[in-house]
């Protein structure tokens, strides 16, 4: 294909200024020939037992990453040091040794690449063979009561069998005091705050072999005899005592007191939470200390954000962390956006029945603004939320609301509707996540399943179901793998028009990405007078969606700076009985990521790979769309799951 003529003179043009640029920085350059070794790459041999990567973060010596390589007008800041290279010998056999290899070999070299002053360092390692434990023996100090209590507890035998001190392994003594922690946190579970666990490794080097002798004075088995609270300012000791979940008399369990502290930090009220225990006689009676920073008892909070499906957005809260000096929180908090508009009201009571459950009350009232419906309702929800641990939570909920839906057809023959409705349904909900934190690994799991037509109150019947599940998988320091598999259905409907609130959508920036907000699916055609308008989802009672996506940092170029590749993919059906006819559609593209305080700041670019005419504005054989129609241009917040 021939370039137009103006096309082919800016090309030109800007190809010349390149070249003038290029050349105006070769003679810049300084002569190779003044330059310093520099340590262009730092490599491996021999080594078995340890990665490369492993052993590079035992050393100094540094080589430029692939982002300062191609920084060609500077290479300071990794010239070759044979001192620090020798260091790094040491360092290297300190890291073996600690670890069972007692006649390890360590050596170097360095070689010149294709210039003279880029080096390359080969450390040379020959590991030799380490230290095997031959034998394992226990040995517990205490009244013999005690003793065979211990020796007959399932979580000491646990222990027992999974310490890396077993017969046959390598002897690490790097690795002591996690033996060591195994099992003081078994015997200080059973009620010995006192127990002194200890380690005799009898190395034999010529042979070897080591024999383990791990040995336990257990102490005192101690009860709690008080617990002194520092700190409270709004509460009395008592409610803090009912929120740790810790009683006078009661046996000391070292994982009482963890679960107890992390009860504390994890309740609104309280900022900071420690619970040690001072100095004092080793006897069978525990003296506690707990020490407690409370929050400001009222605060405000102000967020603002935009994003390409709801544009500018905002929220305020205000929130009572201690109504009547009793623990409850009240809260009161507006959101809005071009797509919503949202208030509500909750009180929560913290305390159910024990410090893990809560019930909260929330009326509430919505403006919702979707291109097929306008939705108007208010209501109230009732929720039993019950944190079983950090990373296990469910709700039970009975939520009962008005809604006033104003479908907006633009059909000649079709005028705009109003449909007014109740509904009353009970929710449940889990949330499980394996790992914590902003970097997310592991799996998480989140159900969903609601029941409307209790009571008599609803003006529709129907059981929803769903679920979300992704994993994350780390596939370097850099780089990660992240999924997500989505369904869900509708069933057993008393009605065969669903009110459009009720139906399952897919397509946006936490979906499908190559579909605008709720665009995947089956549509309906607006007409006017002038003929064709646009086409609006209508949304389904079955639903299937999956996302894969590769995100890899570029921090070596710019601190924070991140990329990612993603194939996404579904599709809803109007009913069951369609699923056989409506294929899957999917959407590939990428996007950068910006780590930012409030999070990652995020654009992707994704491409329909299969769109039907109706993603195309095609109605008729008449094609109203354009190339746009098979993109979606997505900036937020936040990652897309």
């Amino acid at each position: 294909m021939r370039l137009p003529g103006l096309l082919k003179y800016v090309f030109s043009t800007v190809l010349m200024v390149f070249l003038c640029i290029a050349s105006a920085v070769a003679q810049d350059m300084p002569d190779d020939s003044d330059r310093a070794p520099q340590v262009w790459n730092v490599s491996f041999e021999g080594n078995i037992a340890y990665t490369g990567v492993v052993l590079k973060n035992q050393i100094a010596t540094e080589a430029p990453g692939f982002g300062e390589k191609l920084k060609f007008w500077d290479k300071t800041g990794f010239e070759l040091n044979e001192k620090e290279i020798k260091r790094d010998i040491i360092r290297i056999r300190n890291y073996y040794q600690r670890r069972g290899f007692v006649n390890i070999e360590v050596g170097y070299r360095i070689e010149t690449t294709n210039k003279e002053w880029k080096k390359e360092v080969f450390f040379t390692i020959k590991e030799n063979n380490p230290i095997r434990i031959q034998d394992v023996e226990y040995e517990i100090k205490g009244d013999d009561k005690n003793v065979r209590q211990i020796w007959e507890n399932r979580a000491f035998s646990r222990a027992q069998s999974q310490h890396p001190y077993q017969q046959g392994n390598r002897y690490e003594m790097i690795k002591e005091p996690e033996v060591v922690g195994q099992f003081s946190d078994v015997m200080k579970n059973l009620g010995y705050a006192y127990v002194d666990v200890n380690i005799d490794a009898a190395i034999d080097t010529s042979a070897l072999s080591a024999d383990i002798s791990i040995q336990a004075d257990l102490g005192p088995r101690t009860y709690i005899d008080s617990i002194k609270v520092e700190g409270i300012e709004t509460v009395d000791k008592d409610y803090v005592l009912r929120e740790a979940s810790l009683k006078q008399g009661e046996q000391y369990s070292l994982k009482n007191l963890q679960t107890a502290q992390k009860e504390l930090f994890n309740h609104h009220l309280f900022r900071f939470a420690t619970i040690s225990i001072p100095d004092q006689p080793q006897d069978s009676t525990l003296n506690l200390l707990m020490r407690i920073r409370e929050n400001e008892q009222r605060s405000v909070e102000l967020l603002a954000g935009f994003g390409t499906e709801d544009k500018l957005r905002g929220q305020a809260s205000w929130t009572h962390r201690n109504v009547a000096h009793r623990g409850h929180r009240f809260s009161v908090t507006a959101r809005g956006s071009f797509i919503e508009q949202y208030v509500n009201m909750g009180y929560q009571f913290p305390y159910v029945y024990n410090t893990k459950s809560s019930f909260i009350v929330s009326p509430f009232g919505q403006h919702l603004l979707e291109s097929n419906y306008e939705l108007l309702r208010a209501g109230i929800t009732n929720s039993f939320i019950y944190q079983y641990s950090q990373n296990l939570t469910a709700s039970a909920s009975y939520e009962f609301t008005k809604n006033q839906e104003l479908s907006r057809q633009r059909d000649i023959s079709l005028p705009d509707t109003t449909l007014e409705y109740d509904l009353s349904s009970l929710q449940l909900t889990g949330y499980y996540s394996q790992g914590y934190g902003r970097q997310q690994e592991g799996w998480v799991i989140q159900p969903y399943l609601e029941s409307s037509g209790f009571f008599g109150f609803a003006s529709f019947s129907f059981q929803k179901m769903s679920a979300d599940i992704r994993r994350f998988t780390r596939l370097s320091s850099s780089t990660m793998l992240a999924t997500r598999v989505q369904g869900g259905g509708l069933f057993q409907t008393s009605s065969d028009s669903l009110p459009s609130n009720i139906r399952f959508y897919l397509g946006g920036t936490n979906s499908v990405r190559g579909w605008y907000r709720h665009e995947l699916g089956p549509k309906r055609v607006q007409v006017d007078s002038t003929g064709f308008n646009d086409y609006v989802p209508l949304g389904g009672r079955a639903m299937f969606g999956f996302n894969v996506e590769i995100r890899q940092e570029l921090g070596f170029l710019i601190n924070g700076l991140g990329m990612a590749a993603f194939l996404d993919g579904g599709q809803i059906w109007e009913t069951f009985a369609r699923v056989p006819r409506r294929p899957l559609q999917f959407g590939v593209g990428g996007g950068l990521r910006y780590q930012s305080p409030l999070g990652p700041v995020r654009v992707d670019i994704g491409y329909k790979l299969n769109p039907t005419n109706q993603d195309l504005d095609i109605y008729q054989g008449t094609n109203h769309g354009s190339v746009w129609n098979r993109i979606g241009i997505h900036f937020s917040i936040g990652q897309a799951f």
